[in-house]
């Protein structure tokens, strides 16, 4: 579902980071909670996923950070350039990093731009009197744009700024290490901090590690790019996917609607669920036990083990 909505101020929150609130000018956004992302349609087909830093209770207007990347896909930096009463759309909420049951204590780990949702659920967190301690991991203190609103939780002596410049390269094992082993960990961050993280909680056999990744796991499925089929189980049609294809592209050509986003399989928009067939997941979406479950997929880039998928749409 998208919703238009208007760029209702912009403030710069550090270098190359600036905060972003967008006003609906439609209904109120639905599904707003701690770990949800929107999709902004920045123009020209080009659309990009942010994590929530805050939001109106009653769904009047969402907020996200946004890091400009230099020398990235030109994303970020078409957000920079939009300027207050900037009127575009906005796709979501939708959470594929929800917070879970949370009786136990709550270790919070965000890393660089990856600590927007971290906020989000501190801060969720703390409105709650739940046992949560948070670390926000960053290259130099200049980095930290977030360290303010982290200390607006008044969480006291359980946050913690880690600056690299300052402190060295963080500890991790001796971090998760300090956390109690019944605890669940939220981790956002690069892909180099978030594989610390979870090699760690291996080696400690934590089994309570929650992840979102904004980039392509690096481990995704390297099996050959063979032929398949799909059929759509209410139309009844078959289409052959090619190995240079993926499924959500054939879709489309096929004059399918179907909600999609980054075409990476990092944001889970075009998740489908599959009624037959063996799932070839090389999206960074899922974690391994939704994976073996082989009940939904993300078509812009899993393919199929099998010879033919049957597709619930």
């Amino acid at each position: 579902m998208s919703t238009t909505a208007r760029l209702s101020r912009k403030t710069i929150l550090s270098h190359d980071i600036a905060e972003f609130r967008f006003e609906s000018l439609d209904a109120p956004f639905q599904g707003i909670e701690p770990g949800a992302h929107i999709d902004v349609h920045l123009g020209d087909g080009l659309i990009r996923q942010y994590s929530l830093c805050d939001w109106d209770p009653a769904g009047k207007w969402v907020a996200v950070a946004i890091k400009r990347e230099d020398g990235g896909r030109g994303g970020s930096r078409a957000a920079h350039a939009l300027q207050e009463g900037a009127v575009l759309k906005i796709g979501g909420p939708r959470n594929h990093f929800a917070l879970k049951g949370h009786a136990t204590p709550v270790l919070l780990l965000g890393g660089g731009i990856g600590a927007t949702p971290i906020l989000a659920m501190g801060r969720h967190l703390a409105s709650t009197g739940a046992d949560v301690r948070v670390v926000y991991l960053t290259r130099s203190r200049a980095d930290a744009a977030l360290h303010d609103a982290f200390t607006a939780l008044a969480l006291g002596d359980a946050y913690r700024l880690h600056c690299d410049e300052v402190a060295g390269f963080c500890d991790i094992d001796e971090l998760l290490a300090s956390h109690p082993a019944e605890g669940d960990i939220y981790v956002c961050g690069p892909e180099p901090m978030l594989q610390a993280v979870l090699e760690a909680g291996k080696r400690q056999q934590r089994p309570h590690i929650h992840f979102e990744r904004f980039a392509a796991a690096p481990d995704r499925s390297d099996a050959p790019l063979g032929a398949f089929e799909v059929e759509v189980n209410s139309t009844g049609q078959v289409f052959t996917i090619a190995p240079e294809q993926s499924i959500l592209g054939v879709l489309q050509e096929a004059n399918f609607s179907i909600e999609f986003g980054c075409s990476e399989g990092i944001c889970g928009a075009c998740m489908v669920n599959v009624l037959e067939g063996e799932i070839d997941h090389r999206d960074s979406v899922l974690a391994d036990d939704e994976r073996d479950q082989n009940d939904y997929m993300c078509i812009c880039v899993s393919r199929a083990k099998s010879g033919k998928l049957k597709l619930d749409l």
